[in-house]
């Protein structure tokens, strides 16, 4: 069976970050661990079991570009002629947070089996409860772009962990981190295996309202770095964010310590023999990377087959969402702990 692809936004996610990728390689820039493709048309390429059938972009420029690059047979200007008349089984999501909502809705509205949504997921908590409501009452599976979570380094951590090698899972430590666009929170909620939040304290670096907003409700950045952060789940486990600038976390149990380098490039696992305070390396099997991008595809079109969530699902994507913004709310309350659901859930923050 092959699924039909509607790309929704034909910028830089859908079809041009890895040029961007290959020209910082030339530049002599190290190379991160990140296989091509990279871009969701890319990936959907080499998934055979999925077709693009239409992209849709306001600038028609900019959509004639991406038919002309992917040898994609129609295109669009307004999302809901593409899902009216195209009927896709699954819809890229790369625009715009601003846009994201209106569009996934009116999706899972009309038919869409599942999404590929890309970071931040959009910019309230009442736009995530709203696309929420809409996927779980339609029966809609979301894959989210936020892509540590699918590479091959992060599910190697994450396997180690639950192997009982080194005990049981305690607490996950990020050395930097952004409150709402996605990446930490997810990352970290992954290794913990996505627990419930039940406390929500942290603190972050400068904020940008919108120009006359006096309320505490309207920003116009959702990349404010995380100068500290705490959470505690109802199983016992924490989430801590250091914000020092090290991209490198840290996964600790109860008798070993998991850190994962060089933004998701190699593992480095140290274990007690339960006699001492040291602890001392361990060999792991190198890590053998791939595609995130096709890992994602194949997960979500996994999902539709089989109705079964994947590994980047809506409840998780949810999980990692009123996190964010429970980072705002604290900061906005002097640092002090919040509980889930978190207020002010129409608080609006872009990320642009």
């Amino acid at each position: 069976m092959t699924f039909k692809v509607g790309i929704i936004g034909c910028g830089r996610m859908a079809s041009s970050i890895e040029d961007q990728e290959q020209e910082s390689r030339r530049g002599g820039r190290r190379a991160t661990p990140l296989v091509m493709p990279y871009c969701h048309a890319g990936g959907y390429t080499i998934v055979e079991e999925t077709e693009m059938v239409a992209g849709c972009d306001i600038s028609e420029e900019r959509l004639s570009a991406f038919q002309k690059r992917w040898n994609v047979p129609r295109g669009y200007t307004d999302f809901r002629e593409l899902i009216d008349k195209e009927k896709p089984d699954i819809l890229s999501i790369t625009t715009r947070p601003e846009q994201h909502a209106e569009a996934m809705i009116y999706g899972a509205e009309h038919g869409v089996k599942g999404m590929y949504a890309e970071k931040p997921l959009c910019c309230s908590l009442v736009e995530a409860d709203a696309i929420r409501d809409a996927f779980e009452r339609n029966g809609v599976f979301l894959e989210y772009g936020a892509w540590v979570r699918s590479s091959a380094c992060y599910r190697q951590a994450r396997e180690i962990a639950t192997s009982g090698e080194l005990g049981n899972v305690k607490s996950v430590l990020a050395f930097s981190g952004k409150s709402c666009n996605g990446h930490t929170t997810d990352a970290l909620l992954y290794l913990l295996g996505d627990p419930n939040p039940v406390s929500i304290q942290g603190t972050l670096d400068e904020l940008h309202p919108v120009e006359g907003d006096t309320s505490n409700m309207r920003f116009l950045d959702a990349h404010a770095p995380i100068r500290s952060a705490f959470v505690a789940f109802d199983n016992g486990t924490t989430l801590r964010v250091a914000g020092v600038g090290i991209q490198e976390l840290e996964l600790y149990c109860e008798r070993g310590i998991i850190r994962i380098q060089n933004v998701a490039e190699s593992l480095y696992v140290r274990k007690t023999d339960g006699r001492s305070r040291c602890y001392d390396p361990i060999e792991v099997k190198p890590v053998t990377h791939w595609s995130n991008t096709e890992r994602k595809i194949r997960e979500l079109v996994e999902s539709i087959k089989t109705r079964k969530p994947g590994v980047s699902n809506l409840r998780a994507t949810m999980l990692g969402t009123e996190v964010g913004f429970g980072l705002y709310e604290s900061h906005l309350q002097g640092g002090i702990a919040v509980r889930p659901p978190i207020p002010n859930r129409e608080r609006w923050v872009s990320s642009w």
